[in-house]
């Protein structure tokens, strides 16, 4: 299955360029949902959310998809996301999307689940992400969390 994992607030607010890590909000238990979600898994990720993280994910197959020249022994470099998508899919593999918004904006068509943590409270930040209500994107369940709520979307034909 291919999926978007994303943490946002309610006005889809992803990102903040001024914070340590591009991540508007310091949420340890949504944190812990990220990694137990995507530990032994495959990601998938832009050079900007990359190099925003600082190092490959532990325990993870980190491909990073990159247009520039752009070498790092420690993760997989590709330069076009729909390769990727297309390859995982048709080897019925797992693969998780993490970022950034246009990474997030080119996978959308072709997603076959949503993973939202909804963060609540207000933020500030420079980065949303995209508009997803035209993908055919249904909510199948919501877990309410300590710190936060998991929406569970699912695209409408599967």
């Amino acid at each position: 299955m291919i999926s978007i994992i994303v943490a946002m607030d309610k006005n889809q607010l992803i990102g903040k360029n001024d914070s340590p890590n591009g991540i508007p909000w310091n949420n340890k238990e949504d944190m812990k949902h990220f990694k137990e979600t995507t530990i032994h898994q495959t990601i998938c990720m832009g050079y900007t959310t990359y190099r925003a993280i600082g190092r490959p994910l532990p325990k993870r197959h980190n491909i990073v998809v990159c247009f520039d020249k752009f070498d790092d022994e420690c993760v997989e470099v590709r330069t076009s996301l729909m390769d990727v998508i297309q390859e995982y899919k048709s080897n019925n593999k797992d693969l998780y999307i993490t970022g950034g918004a246009s990474i997030y904006k080119q996978a959308l068509p072709y997603v076959d689940q949503l993973l939202i943590s909804r963060i609540p409270g207000d933020y500030s930040g420079e980065t949303y992400f995209p508009d997803f209500t035209e993908y055919g994107f249904q909510l199948v369940e919501t877990k309410q969390k300590e710190t936060f709520q998991l929406e569970i979307y699912q695209r409408g034909n599967l």
